[in-house]
């Protein structure tokens, strides 16, 4: 167990990246200011066509930590992480996505608070909306594989052993989308439960002016790969809730009925507050 920094075992940040030269340098920036002492930044550069190559050059050129590889095609987001772990030499590995950033003590409070008994350490998160933000999934949890079947309790990122993700085979290039719900959700299955802290230490932009790397579609395809790949240890009240997820995906109208046969499975906030969007507030209907 490690309860303090006194230690400062590597860790290394794998990052892919793809025409955003304009957010990525906020992004390398807040991995440059950790307070945490040893860390290394992988970046993929996944077939950029903008600027992105010009400006990976000269960041790594003033900064030992900093590597960088570069596609002349885009392979995609899971085989681009792992094109990044290959050169990954920390025992502990993160992400960060090019869009996103880190708190100053990111790096810092997730390694203070790392057990080895959990499969991974994660933190709750900031949705950074521009004009507000909302921290989400902001108290302490121990993530069992039923939960984490209901819902991405891990949220966006993780620390844990680059053995570890190794062990699983890394991200699943196959889907088109829950990619990090798919990682953490095998790292669970072999490693057992999962630690989340409360101290929100990740960035997540959720701007209107930015480009996903998934559509909506692709979230909707990625809904049902997940479900095809992990329906085998889920409960009813497992798969009650990935209709739901798909339901809220597709952003159909929740019928009273359906609503309600719902509320048994948990998550009743979340279910009642897409139920009144979705039936009262037409604003919302694509």
């Amino acid at each position: 167990m490690m309860n303090n920094c006194t230690y400062w075992p590597l860790i290394s940040v794998y990052m892919p990246t793809k025409n955003r030269s304009t957010l990525l340098k906020k992004a390398i920036n807040s991995v440059l200011n950790q307070d945490y002492a040893n860390v290394e930044l992988i970046i993929i550069n996944d077939g950029s066509t903008d600027d992105t190559f010009s400006l990976l050059q000269d960041y790594q050129n003033r900064y030992e930590n900093i590597h960088c590889f570069h596609n002349k095609t885009s392979t995609g987001v899971a085989q681009a992480r792992n094109q990044a772990l290959k050169h990954c030499s920390g025992e502990f590995v993160t992400g960060l996505d090019d869009d996103d950033s880190f708190c100053p003590d990111r790096l810092s409070s997730l390694m203070s608070s790392y057990d080895d008994k959990y499969s991974f350490v994660c933190s709750s998160i900031v949705w950074d909306f521009g004009n507000k933000t909302k921290i989400a999934d902001s108290h302490r949890k121990i993530i069992n594989l039923t939960e984490q079947l209901n819902y991405n309790h891990a949220t966006t990122q993780v620390l844990v052993k680059k053995e570890r993700l190794d062990g699983i085979g890394g991200f699943d290039s196959n889907l088109v989308a829950r990619i990090d719900y798919d990682a953490w959700t095998r790292l669970i299955e072999k490693y057992g439960c999962a630690l989340r802290i409360a101290h929100p230490s990740y960035i997540l932009n959720r701007g209107g002016d930015i480009e996903r790397v998934t559509s909506s579609n692709n979230d909707i395809i990625g809904n049902h790969q997940f479900l095809a790949k992990h329906k085998h240890m889920m409960n009813s009240h497992n798969l009650i809730n990935h209709v739901f997820i798909d339901l809220y995906a597709r952003n159909e109208p929740y019928a009273f009925k359906t609503f309600i046969s719902h509320l048994l499975a948990g998550y009743k906030l979340n279910k009642l507050k897409y139920y009144i969007r979705s039936n009262f507030l037409p604003r919302w209907h694509k």
